[in-house]
């Protein structure tokens, strides 16, 4: 008998929703909102850090800040400031959070989604703002994106509002039932990286590492003379100029968004796909200039939209420790750092098996599936004394996790990857 899931819901977020349709003095009250709502988020985040309250919680009570927001959007604005301040602490950061976007996260007590009852719009959103008693209504036209989304499920309550380039923007989130344990089928391993955003036993989604690379190196000419020009603004007292790319963002974000679809449309019928249990965090490479490239390659947001791609079309994915998943052999089970010399190339010392190294690593990923006894390992170093690892005892005492992602233009790129 197949065991329920405690929890068989799903969120899904439906982005860039357009409040174009608002005329000039209800986004005027917009952007008189927004002035009280960041400043006070800032200033609750501001008191977490100084006063390092690491327990903090959401339902706490609400320090006396002045401001001419009501009650209701004085706990929106902690509840936010809470939800920084908490991935803050577990991230480890050191320097205190500086807002520089306009993210208003409203609950339905000051953000209410009204269904249009006609067909020239889709939606209404009944926005409080500083006037008490006088909210704004927004209508909504919705994209088609969005529509299929919302077919799948249940829309829920709350709204953010995020203020880019001018222009006002909602977020909706829809909850759908999760239908991913009914897939029964074919189990395909992924191997995330750079060089090769996925990689699977057969094949190869996003191949843009030496793209990536030169548009990093002209990223890194452009930002010494962004930052050059800072400090001669700020001798004279003038604003700086953004070191952002959005463009260098916007590029990798499209070669990601290309790279899942292909890999989606490329599974069998009701599959498994198996993931690498990773922390983000934890990756380094020994070259600064390949620490830059892999923090534009933005490998956590390439396993999230994978994550949310995955969770659309209902297929089921688990994830597994990625230990020594680059050095293992995929035919005898033999782990020794040296069996991957290259990016390219996996020779086993032990039985000479040889495979593309991404592939070998896909291999190792999928046989994972279902081992009940490594879905308890927190800590690589338990992976050693698992029998089905048959080299690893034998191995070099100073044998590391060896999560290889990728041998970029000569460099060698080892990074130490906690599971």
């Amino acid at each position: 008998m197949k065991k329920k899931r405690k929890n068989n819901k799903i969120h899904r977020a439906i982005t860039h929703i357009k409040l174009d349709f608002a005329n000039v003095g209800k986004l005027n009250r917009l952007d008189d909102l927004k002035k009280a709502f960041m400043p006070l988020v800032q200033d609750y985040v501001d008191h977490i850090f100084d006063n390092n309250l690491k327990e903090v919680s959401k339902f706490d009570e609400i320090p006396k800040i002045e401001t001419n927001l009501s009650e209701r959007y004085k706990r929106c604005a902690w509840q936010q400031a809470v939800g920084i301040m908490q991935s803050f602490f577990s991230n480890e950061r050191q320097n205190k959070p500086i807002l520089k976007r306009i993210v208003i996260q409203g609950n339905a007590n000051v953000i209410k989604i009204e269904k249009s009852r006609t067909e020239e719009f889709d939606f209404w959103l009944k926005i409080s703002t500083l006037e008490k008693g006088r909210p704004v209504r927004v209508p909504i036209k919705m994209h088609r994106y969005g529509n299929e989304i919302i077919k799948t499920g249940k829309l829920c309550s709350g709204v953010t509002l995020n203020f880019e380039n001018g222009r006002w923007y909602a977020i909706f989130v829809v909850e759908t039932k999760n239908q991913k344990e009914e897939a029964q089928g074919d189990i395909v391993g992924v191997d995330l990286g750079i060089k090769n955003l996925l990689t699977t036993q057969t094949a190869f989604f996003g191949q843009f590492s030496q793209k990536l690379i030169d548009l990093v190196q002209k990223n890194d000419e452009k930002r010494r003379r962004k930052q050059k020009l800072n400090a001669c603004l700020k001798k004279k007292n003038r604003e700086p100029v953004s070191l952002q790319n959005k463009k260098l963002e916007a590029t990798i974000k499209n070669e990601i968004g290309r790279a899942i679809n292909l890999f989606i449309q490329s599974l069998p019928m009701n599959p498994t796909v198996v993931m690498e249990r990773l922390s983000i965090k934890e990756m380094r490479f020994r070259s600064r200039s390949m620490n830059r490239v892999l923090k534009a390659s933005k490998i956590g947001y390439a396993l999230d939209r994978l994550k949310e791609k995955l969770d659309l079309n209902h297929i089921r994915y688990v994830t597994v420790p990625a230990a020594y998943s680059s050095q293992e052999c995929s035919k005898c089970g033999y782990v020794d750092r040296t069996n991957r010399p290259t990016q390219e190339k996996f020779t086993c010392k032990f039985c000479e098996y040889t495979e593309n190294a991404d592939v070998n690593a896909s291999k190792n990923i999928a046989k994972r599936f279902g081992d009940d006894e490594l879905k308890s390992v927190t800590d690589y170093r338990e992976m050693k004394s698992f029998e089905r690892f048959p080299g690893a005892r034998s191995a070099s005492d100073e044998l590391e996790l060896g999560f290889t992602l990728r041998e970029i233009g000569g460099f060698p790129l080892t990074v130490n990857q906690l599971a």
